[in-house]
């Protein structure tokens, strides 16, 4: 195997743990989206669901910090940080 071929299947490793990581992970955060959608309603429970929604965003940075480092790439890149955070971000316009 060349050094070429080498790094073509590093490559290819690194692009497949870092999608299969995002598509775990982003259950994650849709998932503490739709608690907090559901809790929200419940009386004395709109702090819970602020708070659900706080940890969203959390574990949307905690993906694309974890994504980025699979991917070996620099951590600074605007688009992607909107495109990570953009369920979260969502969210907390659909449940206040």
């Amino acid at each position: 195997m060349t050094a070429e071929e080498t790094a073509a299947l590093v490559r290819v490793r690194r692009r497949t743990a870092a999608l299969a990581f995002v598509g775990v992970a982003i259950h994650g955060v849709i998932a503490l989206v739709v608690v907090a959608e559901i809790i929200v309603d419940e009386p004395g429970r709109r702090g819970a669901a602020i708070g659900l929604l706080v940890m969203s965003v959390v574990a949307a940075a905690l993906m694309y910090v974890g994504t980025r480092v699979l991917l070996g790439a620099r951590l600074w890149s605007p688009v992607w940080i909107a495109v990570a955070l953009s369920p979260a971000v969502a969210g907390f316009f659909w449940v206040l």
